[in-house]
């Protein structure tokens, strides 16, 4: 089998890349602040977004009076939670992105104790602790996305600088 050599500058800008994502990484975790910050103003702009295609839905044909309404509702109620997190980021951004995470930790957790094998039962047990715990103090929640996000950058920093290195994905 013969494996192609990845060029140069692809293997340099892998490094780069990798570099920054290892700094963006460090930074998570030196400035947690600035971080949930970060998140909380994707979330506000997730939510603007979702609130105009909901919008825009109501536009579409082939669907029922009710629909309309209900995309209506939902573009509304939507949009109201993203200014209430635009305009009062720490509390509602942050209520909003902890209780985000809670729940996915809550699902989480179900899906793990529906697997059935001991280990996954006990795994599940624990991440449905921590997410009814998230959901009480949503500051939990987001200091979890925080260090989600501070983790996640470094390990795609460290495998884009070591894919870069020996030229092939790892």
């Amino acid at each position: 089998m013969v494996e192609e050599k990845t060029p140069m500058w692809l293997r340099i800008a892998e490094i780069i890349a990798g570099i920054i994502a290892l700094a963006l990484g460090a930074y998570a975790i030196a400035y947690p602040g600035v971080a949930a910050a970060t998140l909380i103003a994707f979330l506000a702009i997730g939510l603007l977004i979702i609130s105009i295609i909901e919008f825009v839905r109501i536009f579409s044909t082939g669907i029922s009076g009710w629909r309309r309404l209900l995309n209506l509702i939902l573009s509304v109620i939507v949009f109201l939670l993203a200014l209430a997190v635009l305009i009062w980021p720490v509390f509602a951004g942050g209520l909003a992105l902890g209780w985000l995470v809670a729940l996915a930790l809550i699902f989480a957790g179900v899906a793990l104790i529906a697997r059935g094998t001991p280990g996954m039962i006990i795994v599940g047990i624990i991440v449905l602790i921590i997410g009814f715990v998230a959901l009480i103090f949503p500051s939990l929640g987001v200091i979890t996305a925080v260090a989600l996000l501070a983790i996640g950058l470094i390990v795609l920093g460290l495998a884009l600088i070591v894919s870069g290195l020996l030229g092939r994905w790892v």
